[in-house]
């Protein structure tokens, strides 16, 4: 009987002592309201010191797909639409060795404190699309094709490599196109490179072809279901359904003629499972 009680306090006791554990949380945040017009610059900055994150003119929405992170096009479910219309720019450091989750439990301690946020995921069935290729001998448009870059492996401890300057600058409104140019932004390893309506890509696996396909206007969660493995390089020209400080070609094909023409994938209706975040509570942020 003694030891039946004495392992049950142990067992008490170490409970306890997990129950006290802080949540992890950044060592330093920042969230201030931006009422500026659109900057040349918003989203994510890269070449930050390992460990920090610098958000720039993002909606409270992103923040709390940060702490609660779902599939592309999947829904965000009860927010007030100052969390859509709003802008913020927000600076973390935390530990720069934290794995995705800790860091994932570090944006909820924030916005938990910061903004009041309360959210769960609940299942749902949504219309969605699938990624396939398009003809049923497996070949691929003259725009896709298998990459000869020689890209190494990514680490996910450091942050993306920049483009150099050069193809940033060919990037800028106004810049005339080339070929070699074209050959340049085709040169770098896992990076998307869009200028008005042609996005080019000389090394990316089909999820980042998926990422790129979402300018067209496409909202909904896509599936690659293309079966291709490895890196692929591809150009791709269409009509962007996006804000854009750089001019259109106003006769671009649409996003789904495009995929098929230069690309020979297509995309198909259908449903699927998704996780929806629900938000029970939401506040505008404190000040700092």
């Amino acid at each position: 009987m003694n030891l039946f009680v004495l392992v049950v306090l142990c067992c008490l006791t170490v409970a306890s002592v997990a129950a006290q554990q802080p949540a992890p949380a950044f060592e330093v945040a920042s969230i201030k309201r931006n009422i500026d017009p659109k900057p040349m610059t918003s989203g994510t900055l890269q070449n930050t010191p390992k460990g920090e994150i610098r958000l720039v003119w993002i909606p409270a929405r992103l923040l709390v797909l940060r702490a609660y992170p779902v599939d592309a096009g999947a829904e965000v479910i009860g927010l007030p639409s100052w969390a859509t219309s709003e802008r913020y720019d927000v600076t973390v450091r935390g530990n720069p060795d934290a794995p995705p989750e800790e860091v994932r439990q570090m944006w909820r301690t924030l916005l938990a404190d910061r903004m009041k946020l309360a959210a769960h995921y609940e299942p749902r069935e949504v219309r969605g699309y699938k990624l396939v290729v398009a003809r049923a001998d497996g070949k691929l448009g003259p725009e896709l094709k298998p990459s000869t870059l020689d890209c190494p492996a990514p680490d996910p401890t450091e942050p993306a490599p920049r483009p150099p300057q050069a193809a940033m600058d060919a990037l800028r409104p106004g810049a005339v196109m080339t070929a070699d140019t074209e050959r340049l932004l085709m040169s770098q390893c896992r990076i998307l490179m869009s200028t008005a309506n042609t996005t080019y890509a000389g090394a990316v696996t089909m999820q980042q072809l998926v990422t790129a396909l979402r300018f067209g206007g496409i909202t909904e969660p896509i599936e690659d279901q293309t079966g291709l493995e490895g890196l692929y390089s591809f150009k791709l020209t269409f009509a962007r359904q996006t804000l854009s400080l750089q001019p259109t070609v106003n006769d671009a094909p649409s996003i789904f003629v495009a995929v098929q023409e230069q690309l020979g994938l297509k995309l198909e209706r259908t449903t699927m499972q998704s996780q929806a975040v629900v938000v029970d509570h939401i506040e505008r942020p404190t000040e700092n």
